[in-house]
């Protein structure tokens, strides 16, 4: 009879050699996710989230899920941020931060208000140089007149004296001359930029009370196609003007 077959016995030096490699990727294992965090300080690192445009609060509740907190550092006005929203931050989001540290961030306090000044009985010359001062820019320019004598003078304002507005914002004037108004004859505006036109018509004194748009895929839109009154004829100073423009809608 045959002898039972024995339990393959494991050489020692491939145990020695197995145990050796075992102990490196634990003593690895250690150095990487214990010692070097230590020696680091990074063993709590979070990545900072992008908060630019949203409200502060939405921010705050995004650093908190981090273990993060915000510190607001300052505020500045801003055209496309309503008041409260996030326009800057430090660290920038995608960077790294240590947990329970602050983010710092600065603030929409929305668009900057003007009041606007009362120019009102003053001429035309200082209320353009009151507003301008204030901040914002003269608008249309409507004229009455009269017969009573006296200085031109600024009768009324769109909007109101000690109105807020945005910074930059047009104030509408209606203005009292004196005497009779000037008397001119209409301009040939066909195929012109309705924009350039009614701005310099506008300032003028003139009114551009209705824009009626006409398909019309040949013309580049808005420009003008059509007038009244008609090229060549009177028009008054303060007189309204009707303008047909292209469009491709």
């Amino acid at each position: 009879m045959t002898e039972p077959t024995r339990g393959r016995v494991i050489h020692p030096l491939l145990f020695y050699g197995l145990v050796a490699v075992a102990a490196f990727a634990i003593g690895m294992a250690i150095f990487q996710f214990i010692v070097l965090p230590a020696i680091t300080g990074r063993g709590d690192i979070v990545i900072v989230p992008d908060m630019k445009g949203i409200p502060l609060a939405s921010a705050e509740e995004a650093c908190r899920e981090r273990g993060l907190s915000i510190t607001v550092v300052g505020e500045r006005y801003s055209d496309e941020a309503p008041a409260g929203y996030v326009l800057d931050q430090d660290p920038a989001s995608g960077e790294g931060l240590k947990g329970r540290r602050s983010v710092q961030v600065i603030v929409s306090s929305g668009e900057k208000m003007e009041a606007v000044p009362n120019v009102t009985g003053g001429s035309l010359r200082e209320a353009e140089l009151a507003l301008e001062g204030a901040g914002l820019r003269r608008g249309r320019i409507s004229r009455i007149f009269t017969h009573d004598g006296g200085q031109n003078r600024v009768a009324a304002l769109t909007p109101p004296p000690g109105t807020e507005v945005p910074a930059g914002s047009a104030v509408d004037m209606l203005v009292c001359m004196t005497g009779e108004p000037r008397v001119f004859l209409m301009p040939d505006l066909r195929g012109t930029d309705i924009q350039f036109v009614r701005e310099r018509l506008e300032s003028s004194g003139f009114h551009v009370t209705r824009v009626v748009p006409r398909r019309d895929e040949s013309r580049f839109p808005g420009t003008i196609l059509s007038q009244t009154p008609p090229p060549g004829y009177s028009i008054k100073e303060g007189g309204t003007i009707e303008l047909v423009v292209s469009t491709v809608d």
